[in-house]
């Protein structure tokens, strides 16, 4: 058994109705469905991620699709010079 991990990419979807939904299970794992608000966030294989979203486009339920802004984000978390004007002696 090997445990690596695949690097993926997620998608926001949207569709026209959340009925035809199962379509999309063979493109990659969907993580969230909104019935309300018609949108499926999935995640696909990111060896495959401009051939899947082609397919995935070109399918009738699809309105249009949204690549997730995950990768654009800073990871790093730096709490230096974040709390410097905060004054220890106010009372709220």
């Amino acid at each position: 058994m090997t445990d690596t991990i695949e690097n993926r990419k997620s998608l926001i979807v949207y569709v026209y109705s959340t009925k035809q939904v199962r379509q999309l299970k063979k493109y990659g794992l969907i993580y969230y469905v909104s019935q309300k608000m018609h949108y499926v966030v999935m995640y696909v294989n990111a060896d495959n991620y401009d051939w899947i979203k082609e397919k995935i486009s070109s399918l009738k339920i699809v309105k249009k699709i949204e690549e997730t802004p995950y990768e654009q984000l800073s990871s790093e978390l730096s709490l230096e010079g974040d709390f410097e004007d905060v004054d220890d002696d106010e009372d709220y």
